[in-house]
C-alpha cells in the first residue's frame, strides 16, 4: 500500500535509487513502488541545491522533506520553492513554515502564485523537482505529484526521473522551464504579514463554495493580503495585454468597473509614452481582444466583466497581482 513504512517497499525503493544512480538516465516511478517523498528524501541527502515548482503544497507533504531542506540550507546550499496558494489546499502552517525558513536562511528563494480559483481553474499546474549534487550530477522529476502528502505518498501517481549534467538536453530543458516559472510576474514573495493574513482568509474560505471570484467582503481582504507583499518580479510592460492590465489598474479597475473605451485609451497613452512601435490605427481592436481572450475562466483569467452590462471590466484577483508586477 502507498505510504506503508514497512520493509518491503523500502527494499524496492533502495533498489530503484541504486539502479537510477548506477545505470538509468531515465526511469518511471509510482507511489506503490517507491513513494516520491522517500525518493526525494534520499535524493536530497548530500545535495547542494533543490528547486521545486508545485501547483499545490500542504504541510503534510512539506514535513516529509523539511529536514532534508534544512540540512541543505544549514550547509549553505540553496533551496527554491514555488507553489500555488489557493486558500483550499495550501494550508497556513505550510506557508508559515516556509516563510520562517526563508527568514532564517536568506539564500532560500520562496515564491507563491496566489489565486483564489486555482483549485478548480488551474492555470499554474506545474510539478517539477530538481536536485543538484554538483554541476555534473542533476536529478529532475516531472509528473503528476504535487508537494502534498497525497502527491508524495498516498495518491496513485506517476513520475519520470531524469539524470544527467547541466549540459544534457533534458536537464537543461528542466532548468529553463524552472527559470521561466520564476520569471512570472504573477508570483509574490511571502512575508510574515502575508502568512498571518493568508491564515485568516484560509479560515474564511473553508465555509465558502468554490468560485472564480471571492465574495466582495473577502475580495477586499484579498486585496489587503496582496498589498502586504511585493511582486517577485517587476518588469516593464511589453505586450498589449500588459498595457491593458496596467491601464485598468491605473484607472481604479482593481475595485470598480471601467468602460472598455477608457481602458484602451489609457493603454494607448501608456504605450505611446513608453515609445512602443505599435500600429496605432489597429491598436484599440487588438488591445480590446486581449481583454476578451483573458476573461475569468479563459486565457490568463485577468479580467472580469460586469454582469448585465456590456463594455465594463475590472481586474480579477489574479489580474490585480499581474498588474502589480508591471511598471513603467
Amino acid at each position: 500500500m502507498a505510504g506503508d513504512s514497512g520493509a518491503a517497499w523500502k527494499d524496492v525503493a533502495s533498489a530503484l535509487f541504486r539502479g537510477a544512480r548506477d545505470a538509468m538516465p531515465v526511469q518511471a516511478i509510482d507511489n506503490e513502488q517507491a513513494p516520491l517523498g522517500e525518493f526525494l528524501r534520499a535524493e536530497l541527502r548530500g545535495s547542494y541545491e533543490f528547486m521545486a515548482a508545485s501547483a499545490f503544497l500542504n504541510s503534510g507533504g512539506l514535513r516529509l522533506i523539511a529536514d532534508e531542506l534544512r540540512d541543505i540550507l544549514e550547509s549553505e546550499g540553496r533551496v527554491s520553492i514555488v507553489h500555488g496558494a489557493d486558500f483550499t489546499i495550501a494550508d497556513p502552517p505550510a506557508i508559515r513554515t516556509l516563510v520562517d525558513m526563508k527568514t532564517r536562511y536568506p539564500q532560500m528563494s520562496y515564491r507563491v502564485h496566489c489565486d483564489w480559483a486555482l483549485t478548480h481553474s488551474q492555470k499554474f499546474h506545474t510539478k517539477l523537482y530538481i536536485a543538484r549534487k554538483d554541476r555534473r550530477n542533476y536529478c529532475a522529476v516531472i509528473g503528476s505529484s504535487n508537494l502534498t502528502l497525497g502527491g508524495l505518498r498516498d495518491n496513485t501517481e506517476a513520475n519520470a526521473v531524469m539524470r544527467g549534467d547541466g549540459s544534457d538536453s533534458p536537464i537543461r530543458d528542466c532548468l529553463r522551464i524552472y527559470d521561466a516559472i520564476l520569471a512570472s510576474p504573477s508570483l509574490v514573495e511571502p512575508n510574515s504579514e502575508f502568512a498571518d493574513k493568508y491564515a485568516a482568509l484560509y479560515k474564511r474560505a473553508q465555509t465558502l463554495p468554490l468560485s472564480d471570484e471571492p465574495p466582495s467582503d473577502i475580495e477586499r481582504l484579498l486585496d489587503d493580503l496582496m498589498a502586504s507583499v511585493r511582486p517577485a518580479n517587476t518588469r516593464a510592460p511589453e505586450t498589449q495585454l500588459d498595457y491593458m492590465a496596467l491601464a485598468l489598474a491605473r484607472l481604479g479597475g482593481e475595485r470598480r468597473y471601467v468602460a472598455l473605451r477608457d481602458i484602451s485609451d489609457e493603454a494607448e497613452r501608456l504605450a505611446r509614452s513608453a515609445g512602443e512601435p505599435y500600429k496605432w490605427d489597429t491598436f484599440h481592436n487588438s488591445a480590446r481582444r486581449s481583454i476578451y481572450e483573458n476573461l475569468v475562466g479563459k486565457g490568463e483569467g485577468l479580467f472580469a466583466r460586469r454582469g448585465g452590462a456590456t463594455g465594463q471590466y475590472r481586474l480579477s484577483a489574479k489580474g490585480r497581482a499581474y498588474a502589480r508586477g508591471l511598471d513603467i
